[in-house]
């Protein structure tokens, strides 16, 4: 029995609808991801926006000790950190709206995840 052309046709448009919202969605909500981290001795609080740029610095009485060079050092890393735990956020999000199966999360989560990769070991101290 032949389909008839103009089920197909709303069935097609109800897909496409249906992934535009999900697309408006994401985009939204990726817009909107802001992560802040502290770091390990407590001297400074660095956010992050939706790209990975410093969206706010926060330095705390514990970072009075440090010099200028070790203060420098200390945001970077954990402005890096931040950024992987974003990386860590943005898969978090795609995941729960494509399923954890989904190619489009993984294209999504893996692009972020490269660009922003966890600290390697010896970094964490950032002195």
């Amino acid at each position: 029995m032949p389909l008839d052309p103009d089920d197909m046709l709303r069935s097609f448009e109800m897909r496409v609808e249906s992934q535009t919202r999900r697309a408006l969605q994401l985009s939204a909500e990726l817009e909107a991801a802001e992560v802040t981290v502290r770091s390990a001795g407590g001297e400074l609080t660095v956010s992050v926006n939706s790209a990975g740029g410093l969206a706010d610095l926060e330095f705390h009485p514990e970072a009075d000790s440090l010099s200028r060079e070790e203060l420098a050092q200390l945001v970077l890393v954990t402005s890096r950190r931040a950024q992987a735990k974003l990386a860590d956020r943005v898969g978090e999000l795609v995941s729960s709206m494509y399923g954890s199966d989904s190619s489009t999360a993984a294209f999504v989560a893996d692009a972020y995840a490269s660009r922003y990769p966890a600290p390697v070991d010896g970094e964490e101290e950032g002195r």
